[in-house]
């Protein structure tokens, strides 16, 4: 079922389950937690996507909606129905494992959401000044951070808190505050019901509107990427997939090492792009004597530093160690593309691969990014991509 069709069923069916409740219960509140319910499945649905292909949900802000408006059992029911439609709803999205840990993660903030806003709410003594509410729902709001983050680390989801999550979560704070309040008001003034949450939810929408045309973008930049990646495999000048394979190492190796998202950013481009410029030099006149890698090297990096957005790629393809955080990116590049050669191109079995780099003199591998090297190949990072 596509995205559309999902949302469409989501709105359908929230419309027809809260106006039935809302008729069973014209004076409680139950049809508005249906909506906001509703509202929760939604905003798994719509994310904010980041660069790491990873996303925050537009259901954070909701979950604010919810702690502040109900009672911690009704909370915890609106959740976990939401958190088991939305898991139905993915169904065709990923592997079941991956849907178990979106879930785990989806209940731990909400778990972090409610735990902060109730603590703060006795700590304060239910004080309904302005400033506490606002201290109490912006305490809510950012404890959804750690606890995302940290579950994403647990369960290996690849925590981030690039340029464009720092955006999203701020996004997500700011309009959840405004949507609880909307809902909730202020020691019994200024409460819109209802059409709080959609009126504040507004900005969220314009947030996702904006991430989703951005996200489309860096795609397309990456897929281009990808396309120039592929002409030196076309020419015969690499085994088909040595680019694919080595980037797959490299961010392994990178993810074990610690590096930064940037690094591993311009590290990915660089190993995709690592033999581009051997596609303009001149074949040897002897084929026996191939292109020197150091010439290859050097004409790649000249293209690359050429382009802004490509120029950190370009220094890690020179082998410009002058910042000693770039020397292990450089380290990564030379002993995943060296990995890929001798184990690809030649036809030697890993370990072999692994032993012959380790018997190459100290100052030419780092022993450290050889030892990821070892831990990425046990753990079979590459199976998928061969």
């Amino acid at each position: 079922m596509s995205l559309s069709r999902r949302i469409a069923f989501v709105v359908i069916a929230g419309l027809v389950a809260g106006t039935i409740a809302h008729v069973a219960d014209p004076s409680g509140s139950t049809g508005a937690l249906v909506f906001l319910a509703a509202g929760l499945v939604l905003g798994e649905l719509l994310v904010l996507r980041l660069e790491n292909r990873t996303a925050v949900p537009l259901s954070y802000p909701v979950l604010l909606v919810l702690a502040s408006g109900f009672s911690t059992a009704r909370f915890a029911g609106a959740v976990a129905g939401a958190e088991l439609i939305s898991a139905v709803l993915r169904f065709n999205d990923r592997e079941s494992g991956w849907r178990v840990q979106i879930m785990i993660e989806r209940l731990a903030v909400a778990a972090g959401t409610i735990a902060v806003y109730d603590g703060l709410r006795d700590v304060t003594h239910h004080n309904e000044a302005v400033a506490t509410v606002l201290l109490t729902l912006g305490a809510a709001a950012v404890a959804q951070l750690p606890v995302d983050l940290a579950m994403r680390w647990i369960l290996r989801l690849h925590p981030t808190f690039s340029a464009r999550a720092r955006l999203a979560w701020l996004a997500i704070a700011s309009s959840g505050m405004l949507m609880a309040i909307g809902y909730r008001g202020v020691d019994g003034r200024g409460q819109v019901g209802i059409w709080g949450p959609l009126l504040f939810a507004t900005p969220l929408l314009a947030a996702w509107y904006a991430f989703e045309r951005l996200d489309t973008a860096t795609r397309a930049y990456d897929q281009t990427i990808e396309s120039l990646a592929m002409a030196p495999e076309f020419g015969g000048i690499v085994p088909p997939g040595h680019s694919k394979r080595v980037a797959t190492l490299a961010v392994a190796m990178a993810g074990v090492l610690g590096v930064s998202t940037h690094d591993t950013s311009d590290l990915e481009r660089a190993a995709l792009l690592h033999h581009l410029g051997q596609v303009t030099i001149d074949e040897p006149e002897d084929p026996s004597r191939p292109t020197p890698a150091a010439e290859v090297a050097a004409v790649t990096s000249t293209m690359l530093r050429e382009i802004k957005p490509l120029a950190g790629a370009g220094d890690i393809v020179a082998g410009d160690a002058s910042d000693p955080k770039r020397r292990v990116a450089v380290q990564i590049l030379r002993i995943a593309s060296d990995f890929d050669d001798l184990t690809a191109r030649d036809g030697n079995e890993q370990s072999f691969a692994i032993e012959t780099l380790r018997s190459a003199p100290g100052y030419v591998y780092d022993d450290k990014v050889l030892g990821a090297l070892e831990r990425v190949v046990e753990a079979g990072h590459l199976a998928a991509v061969r």
